[in-house]
C-alpha cells in the first residue's frame, strides 16, 4: 500500500512540474493572441448582438464605439478587427454605465421627458436583436419596483446581474479553451522531452532509491508551497523548468527510457514497434495530465502526503491558521467573474 502511494506521489510531482511548464507556455500564447479580449467580444455579441446570432455575430456597434469603450480599444469602428485589440477586462459597473448612457442618449433624442422614459425609448431605438432582452429587463424592472425605488435603478441592477451571468458562462468558455491548449501543448512538450508516463511508472515501481528520491522531492514541494506558487508566474517559470529537467535527468540516468538519450536510442533500436506504441500512449497520458492543470496535481500531492501520515507541520503561532494551504491557482482571466476568497464575485 505504501509503495503504491509513493508511486502515485512521485507521478503527481512530475505531472505538477510538467503542468506548470505547459500552463506557462499556454498562457503566453493565449495572451499574445488576445484570446481573453476575443472571449469578451464574443460575450458582448451574445448579450447585445448587432444582428442575428451564431458564428460571426458582432456586438452592438453603438456600444463598442461609445466613448467609454472606444478609449479602451482605440478603434473608431466596430468591425471584427476590433476583436484583436479588444480589452480583456470589462467590469459590471462599467458595462451598466455605458449601457445606461447609451440608452438615455438615444431616448433623449427620441423625446423622452424623464430618465425612465428615455431608457425605454432608447431601447426601442436599438436593433431588434439587441432590443428583445433589454425590453424583458425593463418589464422585469417595472414588475419588481418597490415603493420609493426608481425604475431605472432597478433596471441597471438587473443589467448588472445579466452581465455577471454571461461572464460566468464566458469563464467556462475560456477554461475549456485553456484545457484544449494545455492538452495539445502537453503532447508536443511530452514528445520533445520524451515524457513517457508508462516508462516513468515502471521506473518508480521498480527502483526503490529513485522512488524514495521523488517522494522526498514531492514532500518538500508541498511544504514549500509559497515558493512553488511563485513559479506559476511566467517570470519565475525558469525555476520550475530547472526542477523538471532535473527530474527527467534522474529518470534517464537510472537507465529508464525517459528523455532523449543513449538509453532511449537503445530502446528504440531494440524494440521499435513496442517502444513506439508505448511512447504514443505515454505521451497522450502526459498531455491529459497537463490538461488537468497544476492546481489539480498539487492538491493530489497534498492528499497523498496526508495519507502517508507526513502532513505539513502547523505554524508556530498561537492562533491556528484559517488557510487550508492550497496553492493559489493561475491569475483568473481578466474581465471574467470568479469566486473571490471572501465569497464575493470579482
Amino acid at each position: 500500500m505504501l509503495q503504491t502511494l509513493d508511486v502515485a506521489l512521485g507521478l503527481s510531482f512530475i505531472f505538477f512540474l510538467f503542468s506548470v511548464l505547459v500552463s506557462t507556455v499556454s498562457e503566453m500564447i493565449l495572451s499574445w493572441t488576445n484570446q481573453r479580449g476575443k472571449m469578451l467580444w464574443k460575450a458582448l455579441s451574445h448579450l447585445l448582438p448587432q444582428k442575428g446570432h451564431g458564428t460571426g455575430t458582432e456586438p452592438l456597434k453603438d456600444f463598442v464605439t461609445h466613448p467609454l469603450m472606444a478609449a479602451m480599444h482605440r478603434h473608431t469602428t466596430a468591425d471584427a478587427g476590433v476583436a484583436r485589440d479588444f480589452p480583456s477586462y470589462l467590469g459590471n459597473q462599467q458595462f451598466s454605465q455605458v449601457l445606461m448612457d447609451l440608452l438615455e442618449t438615444k431616448g433623449a433624442a427620441a423625446g423622452g421627458d424623464s430618465r425612465w422614459k428615455q431608457v425605454v425609448a432608447g431601447i426601442e431605438a436599438l436593433p431588434e436583436t439587441s432590443r428583445a432582452p433589454l425590453l424583458a429587463l425593463s418589464r422585469d424592472a417595472e414588475r419588481n419596483l418597490l415603493p420609493g425605488q426608481q425604475p431605472q435603478s432597478v433596471f441597471q441592477f438587473l443589467a448588472i446581474q445579466w452581465f455577471d451571468a454571461m461572464m460566468d458562462r464566458t469563464t467556462g468558455w475560456y477554461k475549456r479553451l485553456t484545457q484544449v491548449w494545455n492538452f495539445c501543448l502537453g503532447i508536443v512538450l511530452a514528445v520533445m522531452c520524451n515524457l513517457n508516463v508508462i516508462a516513468i511508472t515502471k521506473a518508480l515501481s521498480t527502483n526503490d532509491e529513485l522512488r524514495a528520491a521523488f517522494v522526498q522531492k514531492a514532500e518538500a514541494s508541498v511544504k514549500a508551497q509559497s515558493e512553488l506558487a511563485a513559479r506559476m508566474g511566467v517570470e519565475q517559470s525558469k525555476g520550475a523548468r530547472a526542477v523538471f529537467d532535473e527530474a527527467v535527468s534522474e529518470l534517464s540516468d537510472a537507465g529508464f527510457p525517459v528523455g532523449w538519450s543513449k538509453s532511449t536510442a537503445r530502446a528504440w533500436a531494440t524494440h521499435p514497434v513496442s517502444t513506439l506504441f508505448e511512447s504514443l500512449l505515454g505521451w497522450l497520458m502526459a498531455g491529459a495530465a497537463a490538461a488537468l492543470g497544476a492546481q489539480f496535481w498539487f492538491d493530489l500531492m497534498k492528499k497523498i502526503v496526508n495519507l502517508r501520515g507526513t502532513g505539513t507541520r502547523p505554524g508556530n503561532g498561537s492562533t491556528p491558521s484559517t488557510s487550508d494551504g492550497d496553492l493559489p491557482g493561475p491569475i483568473p482571466p481578466a474581465g471574467y467573474i470568479y469566486d473571490a476568497p471572501d465569497g464575493r464575485q470579482g
